[in-house]
């Protein structure tokens, strides 16, 4: 009796699924914007399709974040390949709302809908980097409470020169959860209380993974947020529904940003946040030409605004307020004012000053738990 060799060649499932064009689209759309980078790897470049069962999974990495999203599907077989996000995209996007079918050819992919037939070139799924996975149960809180971090994300560096500093703090602690950004020169707060306690949390992640996990949620019924960790700690996971994203930390020490909120205010003008607002862009056009500078002096019942630039001209303005507490004559780069007053909720606003060359403290009127600080100009 002739024996069976122990080395049979590889058998290769063809990769298979149908799903509407409707209901893919949007998943597809959502994961391809984590796709592309710096780096010289072509199958960063494409998405990773994995049928398993009746569950599609499509993940994309740009090696900073990673998304997975997971949509259901008809005729699976099960198996996995990557194709240009891009490609496939355009594609979808320009079929009618039918039935489509995948199916994988070697490295291509074939795809088929009513009288289209196409043909994708792809890269093995082996090549695909791993997305890494929280390692615990994390902790859950209300979207809602999530969604409040959108007030603070203006206030983190651009310039990657301080990388903490393009992070957001993201912390729970005492049944309160607080979002912090900062570029050095402003500071935006966001807490929020929490329904009920959690386990500790300290992280700093990138604003850009907040951009895109806010982006998810506005595009999909999300009723909970839950952060948790990587196993080794260095990655964040974010879990909306069905849809996981999964970004690295930034290392190193954020600001004792406690530190720097004012508490002994010696003067406050409340005012109306739209009439300031305007004051505020009309000071911008003259203050374009002298570093955006404008100059606020505070009286009874009159907040001042007035900017200058030599070759332009000169504006002042005055908006009516309750002002109370010293007079002050103190400097602003317009733009920060500018950021901080326009992302104020409420229609009233309360400006709190410290001294002439010290932070100011600007808060809505009406609702807790929100604060920008905003960095004085010294004047020549």
């Amino acid at each position: 009796m002739k024996s069976k060799s122990l080395f049979l060649p590889e058998r290769r499932l063809k990769m298979k699924f149908s799903i509407l064009q409707q209901d893919l689209l949007p998943s597809l759309q959502a994961a391809a914007r984590s796709t592309g980078t710096r780096s010289t790897l072509p199958v960063l470049d494409n998405v990773l399709l994995s049928v398993e069962g009746k569950k599609l999974k499509i993940a994309a990495t740009n090696l900073e974040i990673g998304v997975i999203k997971f949509v259901p599907v008809q005729n699976g077989v099960d198996g996995e390949m990557t194709v240009p996000a891009k490609t496939l995209v355009e594609l979808i996007a320009g079929l009618s709302q039918l039935e489509v079918t995948f199916e994988s050819e070697g490295e291509g992919l074939a795809i088929t809908g009513g009288s289209f037939k196409a043909s994708v070139n792809g890269i093995p799924a082996a090549e695909f980097p791993v997305i890494p996975l929280s390692s615990g149960k994390g902790i859950s809180f209300p979207k809602d409470a999530f969604l409040t971090s959108s007030q603070i994300l203006f206030a983190a560096a651009v310039d990657e020169g301080r990388p903490v500093l393009t992070g957001i703090l993201t912390e729970v602690k005492d049944s309160k959860l607080d979002f912090v950004a900062t570029d050095g020169f402003r500071l935006a707060h966001r807490q929020v209380p929490l329904p009920k306690a959690s386990a500790p949390l300290k992280t700093l992640i990138p604003k850009r993974t907040y951009e895109e996990v806010l982006r998810i949620i506005s595009e999909q019924e999300v009723p909970e947020v839950t952060i948790a960790t990587s196993e080794n700690q260095n990655q964040a996971v974010f879990t909306l529904g069905g849809t996981i994203v999964s970004s690295r930390l930034i290392e190193g020490q954020f600001p004792a940003w406690e530190k720097i909120v004012p508490t002994e205010i010696v003067g406050r003008a409340l005012v109306e946040k739209e009439a300031l607002l305007k004051a505020i862009k009309l000071a911008a056009v003259f203050a374009r030409g002298e570093a955006n500078i404008l100059v606020l002096t505070t009286r009874k019942g009159i907040l001042n605004i007035k900017s200058s630039a030599k070759e332009v001209g000169s504006q002042e303005n005055e908006i009516e307020g309750n002002i109370e507490g010293e007079q002050l004559q103190i400097a602003f780069n317009t733009k920060f004012l500018q950021d901080a007053v326009t992302n104020i909720p409420t229609s009233q606003l309360s400006f709190e000053f410290s001294g002439a060359l010290s932070a100011a403290l600007i808060k809505p009127i009406g609702e807790e738990g929100l604060e920008y600080i905003v960095m004085p100009v010294r004047l020549s």
